[in-house]
C-alpha cells in the first residue's frame, strides 16, 4: 500500500495532461479514460480500508530521510481520516465523470473539461495526503484553480461573474492560508506537520499564535464556505455545470476547507476553549442562516448551495464540540 501513495496525485495529474493531447486523435478518448481513472482511483482508496491496522503510511518523495531527525524532503501521509477523505473524493469523482459523458457533450472543449476535472481531483487528493504546509497549499492552488475555470465552463454572463466572485473570494483566502503558514514558519523553523507538532508541544497560545490560528481559520473557512464566509458558494453551484456543482458541495469545501482545519488544529496546535467556542459559533451561524437562506430560492442548485453551507454547519459544530471534549481531557491526536 505504501508503494501505492503517490498514484492518488500522479494518476490524475499526468491524465490532465495526457487528455488534450490524446483526445485530439482519438474521439471519445477524454470522456471514457476520465472516468475509467476515477475508478481505478475509487477502487484503490476502498482497499486501502483493509490496510487500516497498518496506519499511518508514510512515503517519502524521492526516498530522502530526516537529517538530525528534521524532515527536509516531501511526505505523503496516510491514515484512517485520510483514507475516509480519499474515498469520498474518488467515489464521487467517479460518479461526476461518467454523469459528466452524456452531460458535457452539450459543451465545446469538452477535452478541456475532462482535463481540469482531473487536475481538480489530483489537487483535492494532494491536499489529503499532504505531510507538510507547503505542498498542501500547493494542492489547494491546484483545485481551485482549475475549479475556477470548470464554474465559467459555460462562458455565459452568469458563469463568468460567479467564476469572477468565487476568484476573488479564493484569492483572499488563499493570502490568508499563505500568511498563516509564513507565520508558522517564522515560529517554528519547519513546515512539516509533525515537526510544527513536536515544536508547538508545550507552547502556550500566545498572541502571535493565535493571530496565527484566527488567520487560518478565516482562510480555511472561506475555502469551506462557513457563515460569514459563504458568499462565492450559491453563485458558484448554480453557474457550473451539474457534475462540477456536485463536486464543489461534495467534496470540494470539505477536502481543501474542513479537512484541512481538523487536520492542522487537531495535530499542531494546543487547543483551548476559545478556539472550540469560535468554530462551534461558527458552525451553529452556518447550520440556522444557512437553511434560512434557503427558504427564499426558487433556483433548485441556489436552494441545495445554501442547504450545503447548513449541513457544512453541522460538520463545523462537531469539529467544535470536538475540541471542547479534548480541552476537557480527551486525546488530541486524530488517528
Amino acid at each position: 500500500m505504501k508503494a501505492l501513495i503517490p498514484i492518488f496525485v500522479m494518476l490524475p495529474l499526468a491524465s490532465a495532461f495526457l487528455i488534450p493531447l490524446v483526445a485530439s486523435h482519438i474521439k471519445g478518448f477524454d470522456r471514457y479514460f476520465t472516468s475509467l481513472i476515477m475508478l481505478v482511483l475509487a477502487i484503490l482508496s476502498i482497499s486501502a480500508f483493509s490496510y487500516s491496522s497498518d496506519f499511518p503510511f508514510v512515503y517519502k518523495i524521492g526516498g530522502w530521510e530526516p537529517i538530525n531527525g528534521i524532515p527536509i524532503g516531501i511526505y505523503f501521509v496516510v491514515d484512517g481520516l485520510s483514507v475516509l477523505m480519499l474515498g469520498i473524493i474518488t467515489v464521487i469523482g467517479f460518479l461526476a465523470a461518467f454523469y459528466s459523458i452524456s452531460y458535457i457533450s452539450q459543451f465545446t472543449g469538452e477535452k478541456y473539461y475532462y482535463a481540469l476535472f482531473c487536475l481538480m481531483v489530483a489537487g483535492m487528493n494532494g491536499v489529503v495526503i499532504s505531510g507538510d504546509l507547503f505542498n498542501m497549499f500547493v494542492f489547494l492552488e491546484i483545485s481551485v484553480i482549475a475549479s475556477y475555470a470548470l464554474v465559467a465552463f459555460g462562458i455565459e454572463k452568469e458563469e463568468l461573474e460567479a467564476s469572477f466572485k468565487y476568484q476573488v473570494l479564493g484569492g483572499l483566502a488563499s493570502l490568508l492560508i499563505v500568511l498563516g503558514i509564513a507565520m508558522l514558519y517564522w515560529q517554528t523553523k519547519t513546515l512539516n506537520l509533525a515537526d510544527i507538532s513536536k515544536v508547538l508541544t508545550g507552547v502556550n497560545n500566545n498572541a502571535y499564535l493565535w493571530f496565527t490560528q484566527l488567520l487560518l481559520v478565516s482562510g480555511f473557512g472561506l475555502k469551506a464556505a462557513m457563515i460569514p464566509f459563504h458568499a462565492w458558494l450559491p453563485d458558484a453551484h448554480s453557474s457550473a455545470p451539474a457534475p462540477i456543482s456536485a463536486m464543489l458541495s461534495g467534496v470540494l469545501i470539505k477536502a481543501i476547507g474542513i479537512y484541512s482545519i481538523m487536520r492542522l488544529f487537531f495535530n499542531m496546535f494546543a487547543l483551548s476553549e476559545l478556539l472550540a467556542w469560535l468554530v462551534i459559533v461558527l458552525g451553529a451561524l452556518s447550520m440556522i442562516i444557512g437553511v434560512f437562506l434557503a427558504i427564499g430560492q426558487w433556483d433548485f442548485k441556489r436552494l441545495l448551495a445554501y442547504h450545503s453551507i447548513s449541513q457544512m454547519g453541522y460538520v463545523v459544530l462537531g469539529l467544535g464540540l470536538g475540541m471542547l471534549i479534548i480541552v476537557q481531557g480527551g486525546d488530541r491526536k486524530i488517528a
